[in-house]
């Protein structure tokens, strides 16, 4: 006998519907009844029928399905028969989301040869979902290795689909092409492998999400594109033009040959840990946030240039020479500014000899190997800067040489008006002595030190 809350007891086996008792969920209205199922993978959902008559055929019109594989399975033919009964007798009602969750065992004699077999209904289930109206359709394959294991080669047609989600899918071009999906906006890729470096078509698309893939796409076919963000990728085009990107983020990307970005709608660009080939960029008028890390295997960005890991040979500083990086000139829009390099790198240093007008600037970020061991080169930044309200120096070891430079050649005697100048922050590992001499020579240089703030780094990484 089970126990009710006031003391009585319920006869085993029944539910409380059944024995009279009450079922206050039960009362609620369907929609959020479904909300509720919307959380619970689809076996789960299943097993709410026993619930009461109430919740009886609750999850046969869920809108929300989310299909994963669990080792309770015990083999995938058990969990292929339950899909397919489950998409057999749910209601014919629109679908607004199916995850389609799938997990791959290793074998272990070819443990990078899984068995496809695992797969061989997911083409019929994304076809289902699409016959149902599905506007978020998300195909997600867990495996140890970064390999697509599910090849879908079909077109997908739909007017409802909005995004679309896929993890180790492997699409061809038929599939690439969304022109017959008005209403997808969003669309993510993750360790695709190759299928990323077709090119893709959509009117609508949004925004791009690649991960662990290599691309090729010029997005001259995206003509709706607002974000475009990549990680972990391999990019091979000669050019990327978009008139209607707003936001690019590349992280830990590989330019594997000279690129040329010409996005003058910008708004927000972030290349962090990038390496290769350094992009060219076009002006752009309406940047506001530029955020700019180059690691150490990144080389200049014009062709002619003999290179050497993180300088250019030819761009090193002559007023003559026919060839100038001027990486530095294409952020001059911005608003707020962070520039970062791996240590040893100075790649901006060589820009500085020309440095552009940053008249827009506000907040001011440089890594200290951005301008490599020189101090005046620093200062020779903040004077492009007639606005600036906000200057953060971030210094490591190794910098003590910058400091010795600059005392011993070109500290002395130049004065800068600031006038904007609020805030200077120096962040460091330890408060050293050579620390405490980076600030009498902002002093000399014209920054008070009311407006200067030391901040030691953490071990978490925070500044304190």
């Amino acid at each position: 006998m089970a126990t009710r809350r006031d003391g009585s007891s319920r006869r085993k086996g029944l539910t409380a519907e059944e024995d009279g008792g009450e079922d206050w969920l039960s009362t609620l209205p369907d929609e959020i009844l479904h909300n509720v199922l919307s959380f619970l993978p689809a076996h789960e959902a299943v097993w709410t029928c026993v619930l009461s008559r109430r919740w009886r055929n609750l999850w046969r019109s869920a809108p929300v399905l989310r299909i994963r594989y669990a080792e309770r399975w015990d083999g995938m033919a058990k969990f292929d028969k339950f899909v397919n009964n489950l998409l057999l007798l749910r209601d014919p009602v629109p679908l607004d989301e199916l995850e389609f969750q799938t997990v791959l065992g290793i074998c272990q004699l070819h443990p990078l040869q899984p068995s496809f077999r695992l797969l061989k209904y997911a083409n019929t289930w994304i076809r289902h979902a699409l016959m149902c109206n599905v506007r978020v359709l998300r195909v997600l394959v867990q495996y140890q290795y970064d390999l697509p294991l599910l090849k879908v080669n079909m077109p997908l047609i739909s007017e409802h689909l909005k995004t679309l989600e896929l993890r180790r899918v492997l699409l061809d071009k038929r599939t690439l092409d969304f022109s017959s999906c008005p209403s997808l906006e969003d669309l993510e890729m993750n360790s695709c492998g190759n299928s990323t470096a077709n090119k893709i078509l959509s009117q609508s698309l949004k925004r791009l999400c690649i991960t662990n893939g290599q691309f090729a796409d010029d997005l001259s076919s995206l003509p709706a594109l607002q974000d475009l963000e990549m990680e972990s990728c391999g990019i091979c085009t000669e050019k990327v033009v978009c008139q209607s990107l707003k936001h690019l983020c590349l992280t830990q990307c590989h330019f594997e040959e000279p690129t040329h970005i010409s996005a003058p709608g910008l708004i927000s660009l972030q290349l962090n840990d990038i390496w290769g080939w350094t992009p060219s960029l076009e002006t752009m008028p309406l940047l506001v946030t530029a955020s700019v890390k180059l690691w150490k295997g990144s080389m200049g960005c014009c062709s002619e240039c003999t290179f050497h890991p993180g300088t250019c040979a030819d761009c090193d500083g002559d007023p003559d020479s026919s060839f100038k990086c001027e990486f530095l000139r294409d952020l001059s829009n911005a608003v707020n500014l962070e520039l970062a390099a791996e240590d040893g790198m100075c790649m901006f240093k060589q820009d500085l000899t020309w440095c552009p007008r940053f008249s827009k600037v506000k907040t001011l970020l440089l890594d200290g190997w951005v301008v490599g061991h020189d101090f005046y080169a620093v200062v020779c930044f903040l004077q492009h800067t007639p606005i600036l309200e906000k200057f953060t120096l971030q210094l490591c070891e190794g910098h003590e040489r910058m400091v010795e430079i600059d005392e011993s050649s070109r500290s002395v005697g130049r004065m800068v008006q600031f006038e904007h100048l609020q805030t200077v922050e120096v962040r460091c590992l330890r408060n050293d002595e050579w620390v405490h001499k980076i600030l009498k020579i902002l002093n000399t240089y014209g920054i008070t030190p009311d407006k200067i703030t030391i901040q030691i780094q953490m071990s978490c990484g925070d500044y304190i």
